[in-house]
């Protein structure tokens, strides 16, 4: 996204986005003690516009304050406006919450609601590792964020961290294929589907005794999908799910055993275990959902719809410029990055808007039986 594009949201755009905010925006400021002191900055409006600037706009602090003044929203130093920031983070925060709830709640093609989890690595600058972890959950049907949490590099993949409601499927890759946090989904009563590894997810089989899921896998001819009825234990509990598995094509098998291999000596210096590269052909999932609400091909076919998430991901990352944090400071660190998905939430309604605006007031594409006159029909 151009820098132009995002300009237009805190100038020629603004009066448009007021409107989609959510309507405590004032109230919430001071209670969220963002707004303490009004001098110059007078409105939670104008403090928007500043994080906007900050965040979206990707300014520096000294450039943001110079817009400020510029715009009329007030006389600041780049210091003033550090200042300012570093108190905004847990009200963009809560400005996010309240966007997605104004938005309702997630319904998909299972009937359920279905949410993706991933997280994304966010580096601050000159950082070659992880300083932030920003794990968000996607409505598959809206594709808009309806959980966002911000945590340092401690702050792992699981599905523990997030909270559920009963009756919602969670969608996951192999990073939350771990028992601690698919049990916390399942004790929340809400369904799981996650993608395991041939290590990391135990199984036992139907005689209670460990599953070998590379030999079940094996059994599978191309293009047969394997469902078997298996159970995993955590806390001394036992799960009854599903396993959901498919052979993968050769050309696709074969990128995945280079790519193990490229990872594995990358990361350990040596060659891959034999077991990875036998599970490198296959692709296979868990799930608690019965095969009458779920059939196998409907959960591979929701497990693949989960990259939308990540798509999400590389459109904050390369258009909104969040893989690299401007800031230093924590605080301002939240501030730019909630800035960011706040952000991209309002250009996405902004854009959906644009496409279904017609100032005459419908389509001009003939419908069905519509006729369309013709320059002689006129004469």
């Amino acid at each position: 996204m151009s820098a132009m594009a995002t300009s237009a949201v805190v100038a020629d755009n603004w009066v448009y986005v007021l409107n989609m905010l959510p309507a405590d925006l004032e109230s919430s400021a001071t209670e969220k003690l963002a707004l303490q002191r009004r001098r110059e900055i007078t409105s939670a409006e104008d403090l928007l516009r500043l994080c906007l600037a900050y965040g979206l706009c990707d300014m520096s602090l000294r450039e943001t304050a110079a817009w400020a003044e510029v715009t009329g929203i007030g006389r600041l130093s780049g210091v003033a406006v550090l200042k300012r920031l570093q108190n905004c983070a847990d009200w963009l925060g809560y400005l996010i919450l309240r966007w997605m709830q104004d938005r309702g709640l997630p319904t998909d093609m299972t009937g359920l609601p279905v949410r993706i989890i991933d997280a994304s690595v966010v580096s601050q600058p000159g950082s070659t590792g992880t300083d932030w972890r920003l794990h968000l959950g996607l409505d598959l049907q809206r594709l808009c964020i309806n959980s966002v949490q911000l945590t340092g590099p401690e702050g792992g993949e699981s599905f523990a961290r997030h909270q559920f409601h009963a009756g919602e499927i969670v969608v996951g890759d192999r990073g939350y294929g771990h028992r601690p946090g698919v049990a916390a989904v399942l004790d929340a009563h809400a369904h799981v589907l996650v993608r395991i590894g041939w290590q990391t997810f135990p199984l036992l089989a139907a005689g209670d005794g460990p599953l070998d899921i590379l030999r079940c896998l094996e059994l599978l001819d191309h293009g047969e999908i394997g469902d078997w009825q298996v159970a995993f234990e955590q806390d001394r509990q036992r799960y009854p799910v599903r396993l959901v598995a498919l052979r993968k094509s050769p050309e696709a098998a074969e990128q995945a055993r280079a790519r193990v291999r490229s990872e594995t000596r990358s990361r350990k210096g040596r060659a891959p275990h034999p077991d990875s590269l036998r599970a490198a052909s296959f692709v296979f999932v868990v799930t608690d959902l019965p095969a009458e609400m779920l059939p196998a091909a409907e959960a591979l076919e929701l497990y693949r719809l989960r990259w939308q998430i990540e798509i999400f991901f590389k459109r904050l990352k390369s258009i909104l410029n969040i893989d690299r944090l401007r800031a230093r400071d924590d605080q301002l660190a939240r501030t730019y990055l909630y800035a960011n998905i706040l952000g991209a939430l309002i250009v996405d309604e902004l854009r959906e808007a644009a496409l279904t605006f017609f100032p005459w007031g419908y389509p001009l594409r003939p419908q069905a039986g519509q006729r369309v006159a013709a320059v002689s029909d006129a004469h």
